[in-house]
């Protein structure tokens, strides 16, 4: 059995003294903030404890949900929007019309942007969550291809950017060098910084001690080079699978004018194309990623809107 990752081991270090420094520094931001699952003894954290649990049921998360009115009221105008359209009366209507799955969706939602809620989202970038929400969606929706999701999958999508956030709050000037930079993102990023976003939102899964596979995946979204014949086992398998996952849903992102950095899309052409794409096919079944995408793409607008707007704006 895989131990789990000691969450600084996922951030590089290096000989250059300032960038050494960096690191320290982010090891201790993220010892301080760097946590996604709340207190147990709060609303969300008996949430987040009953949607992960084999043994837990929808009366039973129905029960800590009435607790908190806030949340209620979210999840209630989530189940009635146009992305599950439910009709409910109620909140009770509402969680028996989704099911255990999206209500669970939502609590990682609700968790994820409660916790990480002083993490300004930069000018310009409007559309950060509603690209993670995306994300979320459709990397859970291809793993559902291949095997049953477990809600890591989800996870991982929801929070595999969220280091972009940690650097433009604790890491501005170096933030700004990277976007500013005529190099593409991940050189810049390079040149600038000892670690990566990657490696910071892997080192964030791993301190909250999230399935070895979300932190495995959030850590290997860019890393293309692992994508050779002998990385061809069975998806369920493979502990680089959701991070090849999550990197087609970047392009997919990126394709519905979803990118965070002012690029051209790829075109569809040059989606079926990309090396992750091709490498999929590598496992004989094939994927209708446009629709997927365009199915997605509505309900997560629909979620963002009633679910994230308003705390995006503050």
């Amino acid at each position: 059995m895989r131990l789990a990752h000691r969450f600084e081991d996922l951030l590089p270090n290096s000989t250059d003294p300032t960038k050494s420094r960096m690191r320290a520094k982010l090891v201790n931001v993220l010892n301080s903030q760097g946590e996604i699952i709340p207190a147990a003894t709060t609303t969300l954290g008996k949430l987040w404890r009953l949607v992960n649990s084999a043994n837990s049921s929808l009366d039973a998360c129905e029960e800590v949900i009435k607790l908190d009115a806030a949340l209620c009221s979210r999840i209630f105008r989530v189940a009635n929007s146009a992305a599950y359209n439910a009709k409910a009366t109620d909140i009770t209507e509402a969680i028996r019309f989704i099911g255990f799955k999206p209500l669970r969706e939502m609590v990682f939602n609700a968790t994820v942007l409660q916790q990480f809620s002083a993490l300004k989202v930069p000018e310009g970038w409007d559309i950060f969550w509603l690209r993670n929400i995306f994300i979320a969606r459709l990397c859970d929706r291809i793993a559902g291809a291949y095997f049953q999701p477990d809600g890591s999958e989800y996870l991982a999508g929801l929070i595999h950017d969220i280091g972009w956030l940690f650097l433009a709050a604790h890491f501005p000037a170096e933030f700004t060098s990277i976007l500013a930079s005529e190099e593409p993102i991940a050189e810049a990023e390079k040149k600038v910084l000892p670690f990566s976003h990657a490696n910071i939102a892997a080192a964030i899964a791993a301190r909250s001690a999230l399935p070895l596979k979300a932190v495995d995946g959030i850590a290997y979204h860019h890393k293309q080079m692992l994508m050779t014949q002998s990385t061809l086992v069975a998806p369920n398998q493979n502990p680089l699978f959701l991070g090849i996952i999550l990197a087609v849903c970047d392009h997919i992102a990126d394709g519905c004018q979803l990118d965070l950095f002012g690029r051209v899309g790829p075109t569809t052409q040059e989606l079926a194309e990309s090396p992750e794409i091709i490498w999929l096919k590598g496992y004989s079944k094939p994927l209708d990623l446009e629709n997927m995408a365009a199915e997605e793409l509505v309900k997560s607008e629909e979620i963002f809107s009633v679910f994230f707007h308003e705390e995006a704006k503050k």
